[in-house]
């Protein structure tokens, strides 16, 4: 199956393109950055011109490109240089080369030679951390998402949306996933090796902890109360009940850390609705791609209400939303909670995810929202008829129609 172009990130790295910023292109392992770098040197080739000579790139997934030293790299880069042009360096999984940003540095810093530098990575904070602590303010995160709804369909071209929401909803949206994208079966064996290619090498390069029991458990409980509020001081007396290797709540945090990192997980601060201010203690995690999450906890439809509130996570995020979650505190009273406040362009929605809206859910989802006190919008994202229940002051909007851009929020 041909490459799937993603315009929207081909579309940023134009824009940057040429600007003395270094481009990082950063997400879980496998959702395309190395395909999406690919696109751009071909875009570049045939729309603009740039001679290929110009164009510059280490693949650090080719065992052969391993052995090499930051410097020799660098040597290579600066023999290979055109003068008088600009040339285009681009550096796949560059976190695999010790002290890769001595060589990125180096290039970026160069007064004799013109370099415009594009760098993917798995690891947001590894990437991130090295080049602000050396090059504060002059780089600029590209996150790349896995692939919407929308884009799942375009590739598989199902004419039943429906099915097409179902595969997606098993499969999720990697890159890895796209050449047996119509083979479930198949498709469920490649997102295997995610996770272990996560946890094999980003955990070992950068926190130098080979893998263990333990790290499987945290993430896997993270990955199975997706959604839900995770502690790591409760977790950890939790999982000590049962287990005779026992582990600290610290350690819990840092495995957890480490998965946000890789971008495996996602954790969602709290939101104060009444104070407008963020809540930085027990938060919520969501799964970095939904294939990933199925291949963990096993694709099962008991726990489908937590994978759709995932899925419209990933979609909100890929929208360009910063997402929260909240809660409302009601003196003698059980908290309410709101499933996500997103902000955008200034403003913000506040927003509850179900599958269907009923008699028996209705006080919940409904009455949380009408429980907030002011003018912005309040809406109800769910699979069912969304013109049942129809409340004043409430959007109710279809999430596969939501999903697939028929619609907005």
């Amino acid at each position: 199956m041909a490459q799937y172009y993603r315009g929207q990130y081909i579309d940023q790295l134009l824009k940057l393109k040429d600007k003395h910023y270094i481009k990082v292109l950063t997400g879980i392992r496998r959702s395309g950055k190395s395909t999406i770098l690919s696109q751009f040197q071909e875009k570049i080739k045939t729309d603009l011109n740039i001679k290929p000579e110009q164009i510059i790139k280490y693949d650090f997934n080719d065992p052969n490109n391993l052995q090499l030293t930051y410097l020799e790299i660098y040597n290579t880069i600066i023999k290979k240089a055109v003068k008088n042009k600009m040339n285009y360096v681009f550096l796949d999984e560059v976190q695999e080369i010790k002290e890769w940003e001595r060589c990125v540095i180096g290039l970026y810093e160069n007064k004799t030679i013109n370099f415009d530098i594009y760098l993917t990575g798995s690891n947001s904070k590894m990437l991130s951390s090295e080049l602000s602590t050396l090059l504060t303010g002059r780089h600029r995160d590209i996150f790349v998402m896995p692939l919407t709804l929308k884009e799942f369909s375009e590739i598989t071209k199902e004419k039943d949306i429906n099915k097409t929401f179902f595969n997606y909803s098993l499969i999720g949206g990697l890159g890895i996933i796209i050449p047996n994208i119509d083979n479930i079966q198949e498709a469920k064996k490649d997102l295997s090796t995610v996770l272990n290619d996560t946890i094999n090498k980003d955990f070992k390069y950068c926190h130098n902890n080979t893998r263990n029991i333990l790290i499987d458990k945290i993430i896997k409980y993270a990955l199975s109360n997706a959604g839900k509020p995770i502690s790591s001081t409760k977790t950890a007396i939790q999982i000590n009940k049962s287990d005779e290797e026992k582990i600290s709540h610290v350690s819990i945090s840092n495995y957890l850390q480490w998965s946000v990192d890789a971008m495996l997980l996602y954790r969602v601060n709290y939101y104060n609705i009444k104070t407008k201010s963020i809540l930085k203690t027990t938060g919520k995690y969501y799964a970095g791609d939904i294939g990933v999450l199925n291949s963990v906890i096993g694709y099962k439809d008991n726990s489908f209400g937590n994978k759709l509130e995932n899925i419209v996570f990933l979609n909100l995020l890929s929208l360009g939303y910063e997402v929260y979650t909240a809660e409302l505190y009601q003196k003698n009273k059980d908290n309410k909670e709101i499933d996500f406040v997103v902000f955008k362009d200034n403003g913000f929605k506040y927003i509850q995810v179900t599958h269907t809206l009923t008699e028996q859910n209705k006080k919940r989802e409904v009455g949380n929202l009408l429980s907030i006190k002011d003018g912005f919008d309040k809406i109800i994202l769910l699979i069912s008829d969304e013109t049942k229940y129809k409340v004043d002051g409430i959007k109710r909007i279809n999430i596969v129609r939501w999903l697939m851009n028929e619609v907005t929020i």
